[in-house]
């Protein structure tokens, strides 16, 4: 028999249901009945529900050029090793107010999918790029210019070879970022000018094993630069604008890894291609085509811009990546740091093909093989060096906490670096100078970096004044090539380039002090 009450259960009494609140139960017309649309229709419904929408206010999409986080990518493609840790300033971070950092500059929430395909994406992307890259311009136009040309007319070759490919490039970057601003399709801004410039690039790198006078190479290569500027600054720019802020550091450091995985294997590939460049220069247009076909179709597709406002575009535009309003003393001389390094440092690595090859003499030339192997033995130990010298960076400035010094010994590592093959032009002074190089050009990178992101005078013009500190670095490297090519044309031996890097990195530490002067007067 069943002695349990109604109101009491197996563990006890039951305590009766709360009464409720007046009028708790009452359903606002046309609020709490509303269905959810994105629930209620169909994907059938929400696509002609857009088509049929008229948007009263278009918004006017930011210009690449006045995104902080578009240059802080472009100033990372610098240092493939690793990029700087300080926190580029934006004052349009959706971490300063009370926006979701989950959410691209377009306010789209991408879902993780999307988000894992862009890692793979922009991964990819560099790496291939960055295996083209690299396997054409240390290993396969040196040797295919040294055929042509010979060893010094091979050099000098290469040095108006890359410096006109440079200029090419650093104009055409001048119109195609706000020429893509202003771009309005179906497929978003930036798109458009990815797919042109991978077309450009994969045509003329399929042309440049065609060429067989030093004119010829310089012609193509000049159009190939062209094509990779329109993929390079859009790629920066979508980096920039369709990864939320919340995840914008993991897919920077994927994109890491996919240029210092491309850079070494690049390197290596011309070993394995050795004595054959124009079939490497063929295998390097198809990884060309790769990475476009990857950015393309791996990254997710761009939100359409038909309905975005476009201003008209005008000559500011055009010079905001090459001056800016007021700048400090301080400012002009880390700007001119950065020249100097970044001279030194292509005055060393550029021509490192020939420098190895002739190092017994013009009539002593080093077997072809030997070459390949070498240089690219000198590259692996030169990442090895800088992936350590990024820890001890990291640690200088965790113990001591001044930028500064921290730039005074890279500098300092880097006129070592190359005053050894000076004093000992053998194998193992190469060797010497690949790694302390590596370790040291790092340093002095990463330093100017943190430097120039601290160092902003103006907070809400950042993008503006990281634009002129990444020209710097472009205009340092046409200043670099210029040098080689009137010390090959010029001197005795090829180890004189050491000599005028060793100037180069000289002209830097004395700006670097000059910004330490500064700082100290503050």
């Amino acid at each position: 028999m069943n002695d349990q009450s109604p109101q009491e259960g197996a563990d006890g009494p039951e305590r009766p249901a709360p009464r409720p609140f007046p009028n708790s139960d009452y359903v606002r017309p046309g609020i709490d009945d509303r269905p959810d649309l994105d629930k209620a229709l169909t994907d059938e419904d929400k696509a002609a529900v857009a088509r049929l929408a008229v948007r009263q206010k278009p918004k006017t999409p930011p210009a690449a050029t006045d995104q902080p986080e578009v240059q802080a990518a472009a100033m990372g493609i610098n240092a493939p090793v690793g990029g700087a840790d300080e926190p580029v300033p934006d004052l349009g971070s959706a971490f300063l107010d009370m926006r979701d950092p989950m959410v691209d500059a377009d306010g789209n929430r991408p879902t993780k999918t999307e988000i894992l395909r862009m890692k793979i994406g922009f991964a990819c992307t560099a790496f291939f790029l960055a295996f083209a890259l690299a396997a054409l311009n240390i290993t396969l136009v040196p040797q295919e210019l040294d055929t042509l040309g010979g060893p010094v007319g091979g050099a000098v070759a290469l040095a108006w070879v890359l410096g006109v490919g440079i200029l090419c490039a650093f104009i055409a970057t001048i119109f195609f970022l706000p020429l893509s601003d202003h771009t309005r399709t179906p497929f978003g801004r930036r798109a458009p000018w990815f797919a042109g410039g991978t077309v450009v690039a994969v045509i003329f790198a399929f042309s440049l094993g065609a060429c067989h006078t030093p004119v010829a190479v310089g012609i193509v290569w000049a159009l190939l630069q062209i094509g990779l500027a329109a993929m390079m600054c859009t790629l920066h720019a979508s980096l920039g604008e369709r990864v939320p802020d919340k995840f914008r550091d993991t897919v920077g450091t994927w994109r890491t890894i996919g240029l210092l995985a491309g850079l070494v294997l690049g390197i290596w590939f011309g070993v394995l291609i050795v004595g054959d460049p124009a079939a490497g220069m063929d295998l390097c247009a198809v990884g060309l085509l790769v990475a476009g076909l990857v950015g393309l179709l791996v990254i997710p597709r761009e939100s359409s811009t038909v309905y975005s406002r476009a201003k008209p575009m005008t000559n500011a535009d055009l010079l905001v990546t090459l001056r800016v309003e007021h700048p400090s003393a301080a400012w002009r001389m880390l700007c001119l740091t950065r020249l100097f390094a970044s001279a030194g440092a292509m005055l060393a690595i550029a021509f490192v093909w020939f420098v190895v090859r002739y190092r017994r003499g013009a009539d002593a030339a080093l077997d072809m093989r030997a070459t390949m192997l070498m240089v690219a033995l000198m590259g692996l130990l030169a990442c090895a060096m800088a992936l350590l010298g990024e820890g001890v960076t990291n640690l200088l400035r965790a113990s001591i906490d001044n930028d500064r010094l921290v730039l005074v010994i890279g500098v300092a590592l880097a006129i070592v670096a190359v005053i050894v093959p000076l004093v000992s032009y053998t194998t193992v002074g190469l060797y010497i100078f690949a790694g302390v190089g590596g370790f040291a050009v790092h340093m002095v990178d990463d330093a100017l970096q943190v430097l120039a992101v601290s160092s902003i005078p103006i907070v809400d013009r950042a993008a503006g004044y990281l634009a002129v500190f990444n020209t710097s670095a472009t205009l340092g490297r046409l200043v670099g090539v210029a040098v080689g090519g009137f010390v090959f044309a010029y001197a005795a031996t090829f180890s004189s380039v050491f000599l005028w890097a060793a100037i180069m990195f000289a002209c830097a530490g004395a700006a670097g002090a000059a910004v330490v002067a500064y700082a100290g007067q503050r």
